[in-house]
């Protein structure tokens, strides 16, 4: 089955399930993006969520698609890593509230390829003259995904593929407090379901937990709220780069969203991590990235988010990564 045939089966299982007839939609929510590196996605790293979770008996499914470019490549006397291609990963996300307690599963399918968008994000690059960081010199659309350290090679990926990769399975408890902040703790377990050798999973079973924290109240003036969220993941070996592994690893995410007409959201975000690996490279190092975009409400269960990342600490995370979700709440 191909790529595009799988997103349109999903979109229509997805709209199938609608449920006009009632709404418990959370109004402001972060983007969920994540890093796209090849070498850091394998891993259980959690896209951003909301601080207030689901009411009891409420559910909510989501489909999203992001599509990422990567080119990057660093050579220095014990380690060298070349990076080329494009990734498009679905993430089909389900979540269902149970008293102070929501719980979930994540399934996620991924395509490995050449793509079509180096000329354009060279185009891109030279209209604002900006630097091309050596992707004019590469081959166009191709893949490549080499690492090599202390002159043997560990990486080695030269042709497109696909396939489902590791599944999560999530937690999240509801804080009471008196307080004006909504606060919660959100946990998972990814387990190695995806096939290691092609970069479709890591190998190992991964742990997270996270606290987070909402405010709508501060700035509702502005038709405004923010969500904070600081969290530790756990990550076993597995079998890439077993040698070279970082087992905990510290995240964090700030959203920023507010209201600029009845159907439309402006979403700031900042989503970084520490480093997965124990290297020098900046390809392998802690992770900064920007996204903006935006959410447009369709009816009172079905939203659409959009959005693009980039990469602030540069070669840790995507050249750009293009972000499309679609969220069912009944």
């Amino acid at each position: 089955m191909s790529l595009n045939q799988l997103l349109l089966r999903c979109f229509i299982l997805l709209c199938c399930s609608l449920h006009p007839l009632y709404s418990h939609a959370q109004q402001r929510a972060p983007l969920q993006v994540t890093n796209q590196n090849p070498l850091v996605r394998i891993f259980g790293l959690p896209a951003a969520e909301s601080a207030k979770i689901l009411e009891s008996g409420q559910e909510t499914s989501h489909i999203s698609l992001d599509w990422a470019s990567n080119f990057t490549f660093e050579a220095r006397p014990d380690e060298q890593i070349y990076i080329d291609g494009e990734s498009a990963q679905i993430d089909i996300r389900w979540r269902y509230g149970f008293d102070l307690w929501e719980f979930g599963v994540d399934v996620n399918y991924s395509r490995y390829s050449g793509g079509f968008l180096d000329s354009t994000i060279e185009n891109w690059h030279d209209w604002f003259n900006l630097p091309n960081g050596g992707r004019e010199t590469a081959l166009r659309n191709q893949v490549r995904y080499e690492y090599s350290r202390d002159a043997i090679q560990h990486l080695s990926i030269s042709t497109g593929h696909s396939g489902f990769g590791d599944t999560r399975l999530t937690a999240a408890y509801q804080i009471k407090t008196e307080s004006r902040f909504d606060m919660a703790l959100r946990g998972g377990v990814k387990i190695p379901t995806g096939e290691s050798d092609t970069l479709l999973g890591s190998g190992g079973t991964d742990l997270n937990i996270a606290y987070l924290l909402g405010d709508d109240f501060s700035l509702s003036k502005y038709r405004a709220s923010y969500i904070l969220s600081a969290g530790m993941l756990y990550t076993e070996a597995g079998d890439v780069l077993a040698s070279n592994r970082e087992k905990v690893v510290f995240y964090s995410n700030a959203s920023f969203i507010k209201d600029i007409a009845e159907r439309w959201q402006l979403k700031l975000q900042l989503d970084g991590h520490s480093k997965f690996y124990k290297s020098n490279l900046p390809q392998l190092g802690e992770a900064l990235q920007f996204s903006i975009g935006g959410s447009y409400t369709i009816n009172q269960d079905l939203k659409i988010d959009f959005a693009f990342a980039e990469d602030i600490i540069t070669d840790s995370s995507s050249d750009i990564n293009f972000h499309l979700s679609l969220y069912n709440y009944f």
